[in-house]
């Protein structure tokens, strides 16, 4: 594959994992299952699909990864973890439009991280263009704190379940140059599904006593948005940066959104429509950015 085709190409799959993401707050929404265990379905079936591709050369190149290299990969399971309990959580106290609106909030998270973590040149600009993310943000939990408590409850774990993934993205963001995207996703899952397992167990949920609607469901997760969307994102760190994976979650409430209001006809307020404006052109103006700075760095 030539350069000139490589970024079409790449670019095609990524807008193939933000369409197939889409769907996930739908699928979760239909479910009667914990949060946790919906999750641990989810990332212990794509774990059984990976295996077989994964199982070649698994060894060996978990005896080439460091201590440190190790430590970076549970660190990913765990946040990967966090993130699905947060964020399935969400789903059931507040609008699938304003569950997803707050992930896209995820670059600015990953800029934090790269600045603290990879010691980043963060421009004044890229910042001001968070500001206006932010703002964004602000608007739908405006919305949502005259909406009720309940509603403001189910943005706040939104957000803390799209800091636990912006630190899933730089763990894997810095894996993934050593380590195959299949090897990465299938460790990763293992990781998270057994921690979701545990946790589970831990509050009391039944792992098997679920209606067979569910057991759907939890396959339609595995399928569409995990391998078709987190898996394919963890393949495409090997050729874009965390910070523009992340872009991608920004057409993430756009497609949720719309789909909400096929399937639910759930009314959508004008505020949501402001702060998804702001936010939206707010996180593309900040990636390009981003994007321009890299890009001066590397001709100079």
């Amino acid at each position: 594959m030539s350069s000139s085709t490589r970024p079409i190409v790449t670019y095609m799959w990524l807008g193939i994992g933000i369409v197939a993401i889409s769907f996930a707050a739908i699928f979760i929404k239909m479910t009667t299952a914990p949060a946790s265990i919906t999750a641990m379905y989810r990332m212990l079936m794509t774990a059984v699909l990976l295996a077989p591709f994964a199982w070649s050369g698994l060894r060996a190149a978990l005896r080439r990864m460091t201590v440190r290299e190790k430590l970076i990969l549970l660190v990913s399971g765990v946040a990967l973890a966090v993130h699905f309990i947060f964020w399935i959580h969400s789903l059931f106290y507040t609008s699938v439009a304003s569950s997803t609106l707050v992930l896209t909030l995820q670059p600015i998270f990953v800029l934090i991280g790269d600045y603290f973590v990879f010691k980043k040149h963060v421009a004044i600009r890229t910042c001001l263009f968070a500001a206006v993310v932010i703002f964004g943000t602000a608007l739908i939990g405006w919305h949502d704190l005259h909406a009720g408590k309940t509603a403001l409850l189910g943005d706040l774990l939104s957000l803390l379940g799209t800091a636990a993934t912006a630190v899933y993205f730089l763990a894997g963001q810095t894996l993934r140059r050593g380590l195959s995207s299949v090897h990465y996703s299938f460790l990763v899952y293992v990781i998270s599904g057994v921690l979701l397992a545990f946790y589970s167990l831990g509050r009391g949920h039944s792992l098997v006593d679920y209606p067979r609607s569910d057991w759907e469901l939890f396959l339609l997760l595995t399928f569409v948005p995990t391998l078709f969307g987190h898996t394919l994102f963890n393949t495409l760190l090997k050729h874009l940066p965390a910070s523009t994976i992340a872009i991608s979650i920004v057409g993430e409430p756009i497609g949720a959104t719309f789909l909400a209001f096929l399937i639910f006809r759930t009314p959508i307020p004008s505020l949501w429509y402001a702060g998804a404006v702001m936010v939206s052109v707010g996180i593309v103006l900040f990636v390009h950015s981003i994007h321009r700075a890299s890009v001066s760095l590397n001709e100079t």
